[in-house]
């Protein structure tokens, strides 16, 4: 039977409307009792035409460069510079001496540029397969219009970075670190009321890293993860939830992809003595692909596919945070049949827990897992009315592999890795769906949680080095 839901919790904060199907840069706000109209931001008009006179002038000096070039190529030696072409993802990196890194200042950039000299590479670009992991949280100047969003990511020259949105437009993108190996997953979460940010990827040696920084600044330092000295095969993954402070002392949890990649090992941290240690591993799981691990409302959970019936399959720790003598994971959902091994997200909007995969064809689909556990379900058909408000069939217990296997609100690269984030403009809850149309982008595309189905274009989120 149909049933109406709604994906947000409409007392828990505010945010702006995006007028349906509309392009990214022209944000609405609604204000009751008022008609809809733009919000402030910067007027991009000017920007074209500078832009335009920009380009017209470079191409003036790149013809006069190029006929002083081809004057020294009679009179003098000819320097040959290699195009501009794609990285073809076997550049070579000197790996560091060793292999875990203690607590202690991150590597400190002297330029914008900090990876391998390769003028193959186009600074402008992502690494090609990078993975994309994005947060949102509340600005520190008590800003009740809106959250910052920033995205982590890998550009075409190895580095990890991040660029931020706050509230008007994308920020440049900042070095994190050098360190990572080409592809390396990444995970990340926030907390505190100064934005404490902890970001998680695997370095060159193929061993977990944790470096911890602040919101707005540039410095960048080692946590205590790497000291466990744990392998991560690749391809692999990494899903960290952070849960705050717990009756049992433990205040994180990671997932890793381990053995020989068909197998998930778990990780918790315990905030009191900040040391990581092993938990369980997960086996049956499919080889090298994505997973995603969420907490809300006491409970803990995972999802990955399963390597013997290619489902989604889900876990859950219903006490992990209240009751040591009963806490543990336990199997609960079975969902679709999923073929690829691409990437997937989740991100909480009230009771659901809507989660995002990629499929065998470059579909970025969305699967709503909604009510609270044990009760929880998958729903099907879902729909969105004009005037706000979705509707869809609870699907109870464990689905077929005939069940639909979510809806479509994407087209990216097979295979491509992906992020959700939610977040508030004004009184309005959105998501905001990270994910790649080409090899060197990232692109974003949003929807109000409370309007299924209607999202904004496409819009190219800005990863150059400037």
């Amino acid at each position: 039977m149909e049933r109406r839901y709604l994906e947000l919790d409409p007392s828990s904060a505010p945010q702006y409307v995006v007028d349906r199907n509309s392009d990214l840069n022209v944000p609405f706000v609604y204000v009751p009792g008022s008609d809809k109209h733009p919000a402030q931001h910067e007027n991009r008009r000017p920007a074209r035409k500078r832009r335009k006179w920009l380009l017209i002038g470079g191409l003036l000096l790149l013809a006069i460069a190029i006929a002083a070039g081809t004057a020294g190529g009679i009179l003098g030696t000819k320097h040959m510079h290699s195009s501009a072409s794609s990285p073809t993802g076997t550049t070579t990196m000197t790996a560091p001496t060793t292999a875990s890194k203690a607590p202690g200042p991150s590597s400190t950039p002297t330029s914008n540029t900090t990876g391998p000299v390769n003028s193959n590479l186009n600074k402008d670009w992502t690494y090609n397969g990078t993975d994309i992991m994005a947060l949102t949280y509340n600005t520190m100047g008590g800003d009740t219009d809106g959250q910052n969003y920033v995205v982590f990511y890998q550009n075409s020259n190895l580095d990890i970075r991040q660029v931020v949105y706050n509230n008007s437009h994308w920020l440049p993108s900042q070095f994190i670190t050098n360190e990572a190996r080409p592809g390396s997953p990444l995970s990340a979460y926030w907390g505190g009321n100064d934005i404490r940010l902890n970001l998680f990827y695997v370095d060159k040696n193929n061993v977990l890293q944790e470096t911890r920084g602040r919101q707005g600044s540039s410095t960048w330092v080692n946590g205590t993860l790497g000291l466990l000295g744990v392998v991560v095969p690749d391809p692999g993954d990494i899903s960290v939830i952070f849960v705050g402070s717990c009756a049992i002392n433990t205040s994180g949890w990671l997932l890793y992809t381990a053995g020989s990649g068909d197998q998930i090992g778990l990780l918790y941290w315990d905030a009191s003595t900040d040391t990581w240690s092993h938990k369980d591993t997960i086996s049956d799981v499919r080889p090298h692909a994505g997973f995603a691990a969420h907490a809300d409302i006491g409970v803990w959970r995972y999802w990955y596919i399963q390597q013997s019936t290619s489902q989604l399959k889900e876990f859950v720790c219903p006490d992990c945070c209240s009751n040591k003598s009963s806490a543990g994971w336990r199997p609960d959902l079975i969902g679709p049949e999923i073929a690829s091994n691409g990437g997937m997200a989740v991100a909480g909007v009230g009771p659901p827990r809507l989660l995002y995969y990629s499929d065998e064809n470059g579909y970025v689909r969305e699967l709503n897992n909604t009510f609270r556990y044990p009760e929880e379900a998958y729903i099907a058909d879902v729909s969105s009315q004009p005037d706000g408000g979705n509707s869809g069939t609870p699907v109870f217990g464990n689905m077929t592999v005939s069940a639909p296997t979510g809806q479509v609100v994407a087209t990216g690269v097979p295979g491509t890795r992906l992020d959700m984030a939610a977040g508030f403009r004004g009184k309005v809850q959105q998501l905001w769906l990270f994910y790649q149309t080409s090899a060197h982008d990232i692109s974003v595309r949003i929807r109000n949680a409370d309007a299924a189905g209607y999202w904004t274009i496409p819009s190219a989120v800005s990863v150059g080095l400037d």
